[in-house]
């Protein structure tokens, strides 16, 4: 007969202090909608520099993070996020905000 130990669950540690840029924080941060354009740029070749960028990541969650580190949403030194705004490659805040209950 197998015997099973209960194990009490804890809190999720918080990640603040990991060297990276958070983009869960960003998320919850954040309230506008994808689409919604609120950074200005440049619109020179846009569309084709954002694709070819965005497929040097392995997900949307990546491109999130480099964008942040290289001083996204503000700026957008890679092409990264050609409508402004402030989500990089397709990547979409409203799961983590649904997650928290927002």
């Amino acid at each position: 007969k197998a015997q099973y130990e209960v194990v009490a669950t804890t809190a999720v540690p918080a990640r603040r202090g990991s060297g990276g840029s958070n983009v869960v924080d960003y998320a919850l941060s954040s309230s506008h909608i994808p689409g919604a354009s609120i950074y200005r740029r440049s619109g020179f070749a846009a569309e084709g520099r954002n694709q070819r960028n965005c497929a040097k990541f392995g997900s949307p969650d990546r491109a999130q993070e480099e964008f942040l580190s290289k001083g996204g949403p503000k700026r957008d030194v890679m092409g990264l996020d050609p409508d402004g705004d402030g989500f990089a490659c397709g990547w979409d805040p409203r799961p983590y905000r649904k997650a928290l209950g927002g």
